[in-house]
């Protein structure tokens, strides 16, 4: 059952390998041809069809990977066949060619592997079994064919008398097929001869030709148990189905011809002997081949029977005229001497189907008129079973057709299935682009509020900027002298009095120059406490006098004051150059008070 599911497994992978390349390239294998024998390094070539040329540059051949083995039902490579090298070269007419070398020489008959061949636009796996040791053939010597017609007058065998016939028995053992040979082989030999007088005497009857001797078949013998008898028109193939000890039919086959060499002409499955005893192989002997090899045997060997069957050109008969019978009577002693050495010397041939007529006595059996056509019912038995053969092939194939077929069906709807969910990943793919370019926009919208952020915070600190330069207060203001008493006595006494005694008037003495208050820069500066006013007395005006004019403060020196102001300020906000730039200036153009006030705060800036 093994080598069955093998077989198909290889068929199936052959044409799912088709079917995958037929649309990349035409380019295929074809038969192995083994160029070295048993115990050398193997030497093979594999012709390479392709029709593009183009198809031979990226060309590769390898061993198939032990996974493609175990695949199609086959043991991983082991051995020679592990180390087999496949390398692409021409041949001698110049065809591209494969060529399957190994480096240690090859002790196995048939070496089975796969070639795995990539040649960048397809892949192409395909099965061979390199036959090593091919069976031992030794062409049939062509001899010459002897004269043989048949009559259906009674036949007259002439013999000599210097010397007598040989043995049918001895004859059909050397030259005559299988089926022909009889159990017996002996010639009748109580046919009476006629007399010279008897034939003299009746001239007008013809002469009858001369006919083979016609031995009579006998019944075959009972064999021992476990022993076969070959009977006429049987072939090896049914007698192998008749054993049956559980292998296949190509190891039964292949197990008879080994144990029982002798019963084969030339050590051909197809030229069994008949009347031959054959010994049932043992089950040791049904598995010494693998299924695989015994079939490669019996192909090899029915090749070469059918080679053999081909019309080869034959020598010219020697059709002698019938002469009459006083002539041949009168014949001299000396001729019928020589004519016995011929007779003695003859050999009977099987001439091929399809002969002319002068040699078709020589597809006739030879043994008795029943045996007649045994060798066209047995090529009849083996066209049969070559065509159910072919037949169950073809059903086969059409089988493992439908089910690629089927197969086929199934991948167009996973195809489909694939395609559809594909769709569907490319739409949540685009409905995930959609999302994250909406998140994007977050790091613009945060970056946005942190530079309105910066910009209000430049905006407070240009403002507490200007918030930090110093703010004079104006002097204040001297109230009004309140009404006195002299103001009731009216305008016309105090000029009187003025007008009489005339005084001059004191120096009003220098008032203190108002001083300058620093104000903090706060965020919001709290808002100034007013310190409650002194009260008021109402003075007489006898007691006022006349008050001095208030002198106005020097604009130099108040400016010398701002700029100590703005320097203090730059001082706050960390500006160090801006406050020496403002001090160096009170230093130069201020007043002393001013001078020593800036001189202080530059000592303290150092």
């Amino acid at each position: 059952m093994r080598p069955v599911v093998k077989a198909i497994a290889g068929t199936v992978l052959a044409l799912m390998a088709a079917l995958a390349s037929f649309s990349a390239a035409a380019l295929g294998l074809g038969q192995i041809e083994v160029k070295s024998s048993l115990g050398q390094p193997l030497l093979a070539e594999i012709p390479i069809v392709t029709s593009d040329p183009t198809e031979l540059e990226q060309l590769q051949a390898v061993l198939a990977s032990p996974e493609t083995f175990a695949r199609i039902g086959m043991l991983p490579p082991t051995g020679v066949v592990a180390d087999l090298r496949f390398t692409q070269a021409l041949d001698a007419r110049g065809n591209p060619i494969i060529r399957v070398t190994s480096v240690a020489p090859v002790t196995e008959p048939l070496l089975t592997f796969l070639v795995e061949v990539d040649w960048g636009q397809g892949r192409l796996v395909r099965e061979y079994s390199a036959l090593v040791d091919t069976p031992r053939t030794v062409s049939a010597p062509l001899q010459p064919s002897i004269q043989a017609p048949s009559v259906e007058a009674p036949a007259v065998i002439e013999r000599p008398a210097a010397a007598p016939p040989p043995a049918a028995e001895d004859i059909a053992a050397e030259e005559l097929p299988p089926e022909e040979v009889s159990a017996d082989g002996a010639a009748p030999s109580d046919a009476p001869a006629p007399s010279p007088d008897a034939i003299a005497a009746s001239p007008d009857i013809p002469p009858p030709p001369v006919a083979t001797p016609v031995p009579s078949p006998v019944a075959p013998s009972p064999t021992e148990a476990g022993e076969l008898q070959v009977r006429p028109g049987d072939t090896l193939s049914t007698i192998a189905g008749r054993v049956g000890q559980g292998g296949t039919l190509d190891q039964t086959m292949i197990a008879l011809l080994r144990a029982n060499p002798e019963a084969f002409i030339d050590g051909n499955i197809n030229r069994l002997r008949a009347g031959a005893v054959l010994r049932a192989p043992g089950g040791d002997a049904l598995n010494e081949l693998d299924p695989r090899q015994a079939s490669a045997i019996v192909n090899a060997q029915m090749q070469e029977w059918r080679d053999a069957r081909r019309a080869v050109p034959q020598p010219a008969l020697d059709a002698e005229p019938a002469r009459p019978a006083a002539i041949r009577n009168t014949a001299t002693p000396a001729a019928a001497g020589a004519a016995a050495p011929r007779v003695a010397g003859a050999r009977l041939e099987i001439v091929p189907p399809g002969a002319s007529d002068a040699t078709r006595a020589g597809t006739q059996s030879g043994v008795s008129a029943g045996g007649e056509g045994a060798m066209l019912q047995q090529e009849l038995v083996q066209t049969k079973e070559t065509l159910a053969a072919r037949e169950a092939e073809a059903q086969e194939l059409k089988s493992r057709v439908a089910e690629l077929e089927k197969l086929r069906q199934q991948q167009d709807q996973l195809i489909q299935m694939k395609d559809s969910e594909l769709a569907a990943a490319q739409q949540r793919l685009a409905q995930a682009q959609s999302e994250q370019t909406q998140a994007s926009l977050m790091p613009w919208v945060f970056a946005g509020v942190a530079a309105l952020a910066l910009g209000l915070l430049m905006a407070w600190v240009m403002r507490r900027r200007d918030q930090s330069a110093p703010k004079f207060r104006n002097p204040a203001t001297v109230p009004a002298p309140a009404p006195s008493i002299a103001d009731a006595f009216g305008p016309t006494v105090g000029a009187a009095a003025v007008a009489a005694e005339p005084e001059r008037a004191p120096e009003p003495e220098p008032e203190p120059e108002p001083e300058l208050v620093l104000e903090p820069d706060p965020v919001q500066p709290p808002p100034p406490v007013r310190k409650p006013e002194a009260p008021r007395t109402a003075v007489p005006a006898w007691h006022t006098g006349n008050t001095p004019a208030q002198q106005r403060p020097d604009p130099g020196a108040q400016a010398a004051y701002e700029r100590i102001e703005l320097a203090q300020a730059y001082l706050d906000v960390g500006d160090m150059a801006s406050a020496r730039q403002l001090l160096g200036e009170v230093v130069i153009n201020g007043d002393h008070a001013a001078r020593q006030q800036a001189s202080r705060m530059l000592r303290e800036l150092e």
